[in-house]
């Protein structure tokens, strides 16, 4: 992990020969244009009471500690930064709690995912079951519809899950995914849809 210090400088308004030197520590790493406008703004607050104030109000920020040195100007900040693990509908983050923050395009590779989605837990259901399989996928995206139900596109092939996510149709699938590993198969579809078992397709 990289960390990452920026000075910045503030000029209270009622004493221009006071100024807070706040040192800041992302700990995650530079990584969102909220982080930008976050500095921006601080150059332009009045007080530490403000300065903390607009910490709690980014929705980009997990924890942070912020610490004052005693009889002096000087304060020391640390942030953590929220770590995306998919994006929904190119609107919102999402991050390992479900919280969700202001999208960043120009941000790394994540998992997309598009549809008119109510559950949002769902989602992370899908991720966490998908990559327990022995084929250790990269999952691109995750579709919903209301023909199809849920698609999940990864490294390896498509899978269909239909609308249902029951517990017996993800040991379904993990069966399934498993016996296809030992048996060095790779199709192109695993279809869960069907009640009665699963359609395996080969062609491209």
């Amino acid at each position: 992990m990289h960390l990452y210090k920026i000075l910045v400088l503030i000029i209270c308004a009622t004493n221009l020969f006071a100024k807070y030197t706040i040192n800041i520590n992302f700990e995650s790493g530079f990584q969102y244009k909220s982080q930008d406008n976050f500095i921006s703004k601080l150059e332009n607050l009045n007080s530490k009471h403000e300065i903390e104030q607009i910490i709690k109000d980014q929705d980009w920020i997990k924890t942070y500690s912020i610490m004052h040195k005693p009889f002096t100007k000087v304060i020391f900040l640390n942030i953590k930064n929220r770590e995306p693990i998919f994006v929904l509908n190119d609107d919102f983050f999402y991050d390992e709690d479900l919280k969700k923050f202001k999208f960043y395009k120009a941000y790394k590779k994540l998992i997309k995912v598009n549809g008119p989605i109510q559950n949002i837990e769902e989602i992370q259901k899908i991720i966490n079951e998908v990559k327990l399989s022995k084929f250790n996928f990269d999952i691109f995206t995750i579709k919903y519809s209301y023909v199809n139900g849920w698609d999940v596109k990864t490294d390896k092939f498509l899978i269909r899950f239909g609308k249902d996510l029951s517990k017996d149709k993800f040991k379904k699938f993990q069966d399934t995914s498993n016996y296809l590993y030992e048996n060095t198969k790779i199709p192109s579809i695993i279809d869960m849809r069907y009640r009665d078992g699963v359609a395996i397709n080969y062609g491209k």
